[in-house]
């Protein structure tokens, strides 16, 4: 019997997991990868976005901020000069953002060293199929592995699956978001110079007529997802040997590029639209990486259904609409909700009931996470 049983390795099942770990729990976190990471790592989406609102002001921190770190662990990159610790000139820090890229597998290597040091169990290759629920509540999981089914009992539930499996399976309302485009991050080289390419169809307008959009949960959908993607980068790799013929795909996604698939759809739904207000019961704040001068704080509301009592979500799982989903499904917001998540599971596991707001945000504070509603009656720093 596990205190937390975290499902997915993600960023954000990595954030509620540590999270967990730190707040006195028994952790497993469960994967159906080899590695951890998902997108981040496995998908080669190696750029750690925003932890500012962009005119420099810090938004995130906590975990969200040392997996920034822990992603420059083992190199290569380092954090912008702006934003470290013994230079906090704001006019240097509206010039550059607090982001970062960083070599997919030293993330991966980190992540996995600093989850097994907080003794948290990691179960690999573990595909979950199932649930079990005794009056609102989630008994256990069901997962399929090399010799069959297996049932892994726990007092508290975060689904980080980034698919919001644990939600269906567990008949929580969810949204299926069915527009994801084609994707082919992948690195190439030439006997002299390593070049990550971030290839992917218009996010916000008309895809080429040549293309399609992918359903995230219909199993004919992600298998051409992915081989649309390989055959992108194939294309792209046969248009650069035009003028250099020793270039070739070095390294390619073993994880696919769905960004949108199915989430938690909630008493309360997360918008972009939501700039500027903090919510009293906040668990976190978060910038926009799209645009500079946006504040956002995130209500607890968006981590939790309404059919199981110790059930929470995080990540891309969260309750948001389209909008805000496009804002939660990026890297700082999955550290954010993950370690509010897991922090919520935590108290709740060993306490028999979930945190008030006010001993949450205590906690949350207390680790290092900004919760801050000063920064939000200033908008604009000059």
């Amino acid at each position: 019997m596990y205190d937390v049983i975290v499902c997915g390795g993600g960023i954000a099942g990595v954030s509620a997991a540590l999270a967990a770990s730190e707040n006195n729990s028994k952790v497993l976190l469960i994967e159906r990868e080899y590695a951890l990471g998902g997108l981040a790592t496995l998908g080669l989406i190696c750029v750690y976005l925003p932890l500012c609102d962009g005119n420099g002001v810090q938004m995130s921190s906590g975990i969200a901020e040392r997996l920034l770190k822990l992603s420059l662990k083992y190199g290569p990159g380092e954090i912008p000069k702006a934003w470290e610790k013994n230079n906090n000139i704001l006019n240097e820090r509206i010039k550059e953002r607090y982001a970062v890229r960083y070599n997919p597998a030293s993330l991966t290597i980190a992540m996995e060293e600093e989850l097994l040091n907080k003794n948290v169990k990691i179960l690999y290759g573990s595909h979950i199929s199932g649930v079990n629920t005794i009056d609102s509540n989630i008994s256990s999981v069901v997962i399929e592995t090399k010799i069959g089914k297996k049932e892994i009992y726990g007092k508290t539930f975060v689904d980080a699956t980034g698919d919001a499996d644990i939600c269906y399976f567990a008949g929580e309302k969810t949204i299926t978001d069915n527009k994801n485009r084609r994707t082919g991050w992948y690195f190439s080289y030439d006997n002299k110079n390593l070049q990550l390419n971030g290839l992917t169809d218009p996010i916000y307008s008309d895809i080429p007529a040549d293309s399609r959009l992918y359903s995230g949960i219909d199993m004919e959908d992600i298998t051409m997802s992915c081989i649309a993607g390989r055959k992108m980068i194939l294309n792209d790799v046969l248009e650069k040997k035009k003028n250099n013929n020793e270039i070739y795909p070095l390294i390619i996604p073993s994880f696919h590029g769905l960004r949108m698939t199915r989430r938690l759809d909630g008493e309360y739904k997360f918008s972009e639209k939501d700039k500027g207000i903090f919510f009293k019961d906040s668990i976190g704040m978060i910038g926009n990486w799209k645009k500079a001068n946006e504040r956002y704080s995130l209500s607890a509301k968006i981590l939790q259904g309404s059919k199981n009592k110790n059930l929470y979500v995080a990540g891309r799982c969260v309750s948001a609409d389209d909008s805000g989903q496009d804002l939660t499904r990026v890297i700082p917001s999955c550290a954010v909700t993950g370690e509010a998540a897991g922090t919520i599971a935590a108290y709740h596991s060993l306490h028999n009931k979930k945190p008030t707001i006010e001993k949450l945000q205590e906690i949350l504070i207390k680790n290092g996470v900004f919760i801050d509603k000063t920064i939000f009656e200033k908008m604009s720093i000059s």
